[in-house]
């Protein structure tokens, strides 16, 4: 490949897209793909070479380091059966001078025949194509094929994006290269802020793009735009004392909502902060983008907004700003306060006029399985809280899925259900409960925040799990529209917990229970019981790979090969023990001893061993160890000391060696032979309870060169 020496830039310039939709992470992987398939750039060096980026009106982003075109390359080309290619005098047939005009070839440059192949094959040079060439038929597929959460039509209705395209910026090493996206032809020229800008901007190269906006009121970085909305807003808040409120949510909107990052200070009316603060807080953050200002710990009548200017001279954006945010406030009230001459036990009996689903029925059924399924939950866990609590909880949880508040906003359902439970005068333990029901909603949520709502939480997710496998509404690929997987998510992260509280559960305990809550029959039952099981496995790799735990993938294989359903809990201090042992040269002991082990007795029926066939020295040693190590690694285990009892194995390295070494595991006699691996077996279950370590994958040099242990 010749050296790398191209950058190319691109630029769509529409109208605002919505910030929660920037910039679409399927752009990065279509380039990246591009990149890596198209013009042969290795994956390790493709996140170097690509910009992207997204203010409120545009999408840009700018490859840099891209070779002059594609490497040339051999291809097999595979042609006619030589049956056909000759005929029965041996010389060339039509279909042989087709297939080799075709690629432009003579019967002097066929290869020479293979006996063992049966067709005519020869190797084709292909020319590279030029980089530009690759791009102009890519980047037009690639954006127009990105496909929005929302999608809006313009024109003649011919036309699908997020929203109607204006201009197109196309250059590559300064030079413009002609595509067309949505019948919009590309040029060199954007245009800078909406109302700010004195006119359009010719732009050559990406760095020349950053200056040229920047000069025309546009911040390009929305990292740089986040930053200056820190910035301001700090200020803008220590004015009265106070500190912007801690909320990732709105930065993550705020830098996508504007082009120049402004920040105003707004007032709401003081008589707003005697309704519930969660009211307040949701009003400003999901319905108007604002950041509440906290001060002494409590909220303010103070808030923040973002405005696409750098000021608000005459004040228009705060007293608009706050006009709207009041009249949200008036409304909230108005629900509040019609919601509080009725109690959540009332309401109880309207739900059944709330449908779940069609063949689940209406809330009101789906509330009486969520009591009897937390009833089984408490009986069989035995977890710390009473029937009472428990009961009630799961009684009342869907009560404010009725009220006012909650159809007006329903981002507050369930918290909004605790609010009013506990203005009502019911237990903590119960309103706490019913606030949490649905935590947790991603995997950086906390748990609820005592075991009674955690039990109603992992109820409702069980029932709602249940009840769609049955149906046979299973997520398939990246479609989830009932969003299962992240249902069934928090049930393991609820399942996993252990600060404060802790339910003793098995997984396939709990499918049960759902599942007999449906009253299923005996076949469809099971199949969704064991599709269930699969689907909660596949959540707990998921959640045990992430960020917030990092184990590696066979790690987790090795772990839960050997059993993970009981206890996740015990899952969790396996595969920790596991990544604690893995990289020291014991492990190497344990690894090479459970391998030699699994050879030896693969495909054998588990049988018990006879003691009074034992007759070498070797294998009566062997058995005394291996039943003093299986008794220590059982009593490490029971108190979850995994990394102790993984040492224990290694232990016995030494007298596996010498057994190997003096004793004949194969012998003729069937007796004998069928007691050594039976030997064998019962010396290497006392790992495999705790993981099939055979899985891990390893690098022996790691080990040799002394970065291990």
């Amino acid at each position: 490949m010749t050296s790398a020496t191209k950058s190319y830039f691109f630029e769509v310039l529409a109208e605002e897209i919505p910030a929660w939709m920037l910039p679409p992470p399927s752009l990065q992987r279509e380039l990246l793909t591009m990149c890596e398939e198209e013009l042969g750039i290795e994956p390790s060096a493709a996140p170097g070479l690509l910009t992207i980026g997204a203010t409120s009106r545009r999408l840009y982003f700018n490859l840099s380091g891209l070779p002059d075109r594609q490497a040339d390359r051999e291809e097999e080309v595979k042609g006619p059966p030589r049956k056909i290619a000759f005929d029965a005098g041996g010389a060339a047939t039509p279909a042989l001078l087709g297939f080799l005009k075709k690629n432009g070839m003579a019967l002097e440059d066929l290869p020479p025949a293979d006996p063992a192949d049966d067709y005519i094959r020869v190797s084709k040079l292909i020319r590279g194509r030029e980089t530009g060439e690759i791009l102009a038929d890519r980047v037009p597929l690639i954006i127009e094929g990105i496909r929005w959460p929302r999608m809006m039509r313009w024109g003649w209705n011919e036309r699908a994006w997020i929203r109607p395209v204006h201009s197109v910026i196309s250059v590559l090493d300064g030079e413009p290269l002609p595509i067309e996206i949505f019948g919009i032809s590309s040029g060199t020229r954007t245009r800078g802020h909406r109302t700010l800008s004195t006119g359009t901007i010719d732009v050559r190269s990406f760095e020349q793009y950053i200056d040229a906006l920047g000069s025309e009121h546009v911040v390009v970085d929305p990292s740089a735009r986040e930053a200056m909305m820190r910035q301001r807003s700090i200020g803008l808040a220590e004015q009265i004392g106070g500190l912007p409120a801690d909320d990732e949510t709105i930065w993550k909107q705020w830098r996508y909502l504007t082009e120049f990052p402004g920040i105003v200070r707004a007032q709401f009316d003081e008589q707003f902060l005697d309704l519930p603060e969660e009211v307040l807080i949701t009003v400003m953050r999901v319905h108007q983008k604002q950041l509440p200002i906290m001060k002494d710990g409590k909220l303010s009548n103070s808030f923040l907004a973002v405005m696409d200017l750098a000021d608000d001279h005459d004040g228009n954006a705060a007293s608009g700003n706050a006009f709207v945010t009041n009249a949200r406030f008036a409304d909230a009230r108005f629900f509040y306060d019609t919601d509080r001459k009725r109690d959540l036990e009332s309401r109880v009996g309207d739900l059944s006029h709330l449908q779940f689903q069609e063949k689940l029925g209406n809330y009101s059924d789906k509330t009486a399985r969520i009591v009897s399924i937390a009833a089984r939950i408490l009986e069989q866990s035995g977890a710390a809280t009473t029937r009472d609590a428990v009961g009630t909880a799961a009684r009342l949880s869907k009560a404010d899925l009725m009220t006012e508040m909650v159809k007006e906003f329903t981002e507050l359902q369930g918290r909004i259900g605790g609010i009013y439970a506990r203005e009502e005068g019911h237990p903590e333990e119960v309103w706490k409960a019913i606030y949490d029901q649905y935590s947790p909603g991603a995997a950086d949520e906390p748990v609820p925040r005592n075991v009674t709502g955690a039990i109603v939480s992992l109820a409702d997710r069980i029932d709602t799990l249940a009840g769609f496998f049955l149906l046979g509404m299973k997520p398939t690929g990246s479609k989830d529209p009932f969003a299962l997987r992240r249902t069934a998510q928090g049930a393991v992260q609820i399942l996993m917990n252990r600060e404060g509280w802790q339910i003793d559960l098995p997984v396939d305990r709990l499918i049960a229970i759902g599942v007999e809550a449906h009253q299923a029959d005996g076949a469809a039952g099971s199949a969704a019981a064991a599709d269930l099981l699969d689907f909660f496995g596949d959540r707990v790799r998921t959640l045990l790979e992430s960020s917030s735990f990092g184990f590696a993938y066979d790690e987790l294989a090795a772990v839960m090969a050997s059993g993970w359903s009981n206890s996740l809990i015990d899952v969790h201090d396996r595969v920790v023990a596991l990544r604690g042992i893995r990289n020291e040269r014991q492990f190497l002991s344990i690894l090479d001893s459970a391998k030699r082990i699994a050879n030896i007795t693969e495909g054998a029926s588990v049988s018990t061993v006879d003691r009074s066939l034992l007759a070498e020295p070797a294998e009566k040693r062997l058995a005394e160890l291996g039943a003093l190590v299986r008794e220590q690694i059982d009593e490490l285990a029971a108190r979850r000391q995994y990394r102790e009892a993984l040492e224990s194995f290694a232990a016995m390295a030494p007298e596996l060696e010498t057994f190997f070494n003096e004793v004949l595991v194969m012998v003729e006699d069937p007796a004998i032979r069928a007691n050594r691996i039976a030997l064998l077996q019962t010396v290497g279950s006392s790992v495999r309870m705790i993981a099939e370590v055979t899985r891990i994958v390893i690098d022996r040099s790691d080990y040799a060169g002394g970065k291990a242990g």
